[in-house]
């Protein structure tokens, strides 16, 4: 089993994403069990489990997987990489619902790697599951962690190094009496929650729009592109905002949709710039995509018409920060946020520790953050943009 959740504290951090795979006793797998979790709050790591509020939405919340979730567990010896961590976090989310956990036998398979493999160092999962000849699959992903986990353990009891039977943990664990929760469960693996999530309402207004093209100027679009792509979210008004200038302009679908893909271009120059470091530039270009209604396969084609060199808006240069703007960081992603007020005051900007009502811009580490700092600027009517935005907009004001 593995979890993978916001932070480190389980009083006060939610589950993200849960997997089970359940084994018999040889390490034959009989079933396995994944969902993302809505946690009703920001996701906290994203950089690490690779979620963030826009995939998580969608998602069913902890009420809504726990009937399914003890059926899995029923009966079985508790197996995990470092378990105690992911049953701590059980713990509290069936404390939440006014169940107790139940005492069921757990084996850590961590700590039988360092009985059975002493001189290693290093005990993470990964690290176990190439010592032992173990398909890792995706760090940090809950099924494919699980499904390490239940490698390593079968491996680790190959070398019979440690025992071979757990018939004594395997009585003990029929017997233990789980909660009986009754009622349907609803389960979405990663990208199922996102499938399911709403079109982007800028792809529904350019598909009421007239088809063929114009004569007409797109420069004006790409401002209005500017304001409503800053914070990564569409809103409905945005939409309706857009297709007002479309139809001013006399601009037609094969306009705008061109203009969409010049736009999605711009983005990738930016993300090839070098100051997206990771996936945070794909992962920003693939959102851009999605929220301009193009289809999947544009994010390849903006990657290599950007690295061609073919021209294209620079994205938020209607929007500069100009030296003096107050600005606030909210989140704990990557780059850090020591890292990105660095920046910031490198490029003449005035950091601010809090949110208050006179602040300029609070920079965002997700486009659905839902921490205070993020709730209070909207509230505020605060300009809100996102890292990549940051860090684009940043680097131009360099050049001022």
């Amino acid at each position: 089993m593995d979890f993978e959740t916001t932070g480190l504290r389980w009083k006060t951090d939610r589950i993200v994403e849960l997997a089970v795979v359940r084994t018999d006793a040889e390490g034959r797998v009989l079933g396995e069990l994944t969902t993302l979790v809505n946690p009703e709050r920001n996701p906290g790591a994203t950089h690490i489990h690779g979620l963030g509020a826009e995939d998580l939405e969608g998602a069913p919340r902890f009420p809504e997987v726990v009937a399914e979730l003890v059926r899995y567990l029923e009966g079985a010896v508790l197996v995990g990489h470092n378990v105690k961590f992911d049953l701590s976090f059980l713990a509290e989310e069936l404390g939440r619902l006014g169940h107790e956990m139940p005492d069921a036998p757990r084996l850590c398979t961590r700590e039988l790697a360092m009985r059975v493999l002493p001189g290693l160092g290093d005990y993470r999962l990964s690290s176990c599951c190439k010592a032992l000849g173990v398909d890792g699959g995706h760090e940090h992903r809950a099924l494919d962690d699980a499904r390490a986990a239940a490698g390593v353990f079968a491996r680790l009891n190959t070398t019979g190094f440690w025992r071979t039977s757990y018939d004594r943990e395997l009585a003990i664990a029929e017997s233990v009496a789980w909660p009986q929760i009754e009622g349907p469960s609803r389960i979405a693996a990663r990208g199922e929650a996102q499938a399911a999530a709403e079109p982007s309402p800028l792809g529904v207004m350019v598909e009421g729009l007239p088809e063929g093209t114009s004569s007409g100027s797109v420069d004006g679009y790409f401002t209005v592109l500017d304001e409503i792509l800053e914070d990564r979210r569409v809103t409905e008004e945005e939409a309706e905002a857009a297709r007002r200038h479309v139809e001013g302009a006399g601009l037609l679908r094969g306009d705008v949709v061109a203009a969409h893909r010049a736009y999605l271009t711009g983005v990738a120059r930016a993300a090839l710039a070098g100051d997206l470091s990771g996936g945070l530039g794909a992962s920003d270009l693939a959102r851009v995509s999605r929220l301009l209604g193009l289809p999947a396969d544009c994010t390849e084609q903006a990657l290599a018409a950007a690295r061609s060199g073919a021209a294209a808006p620079l994205p938020g240069s209607t929007r500069p920060l100009r030296p003096g703007t107050s600005i606030c960081f909210s989140g704990d992603g990557e780059p850090s946020k020591a890292a990105l007020e660095a920046r910031a005051v490198a490029a003449g900007l005035k950091v601010q520790a809090s949110v208050t009502k006179k602040l300029d811009v609070l920079v965002i580490d997700d486009p659905h953050s839902m921490t205070s700092k993020s709730q209070k600027a909207r509230s505020y009517g605060i300009r809100v943009i996102t890292v990549p935005v940051f860090l684009t907009l940043a680097r131009s004001s360099d050049k001022q």
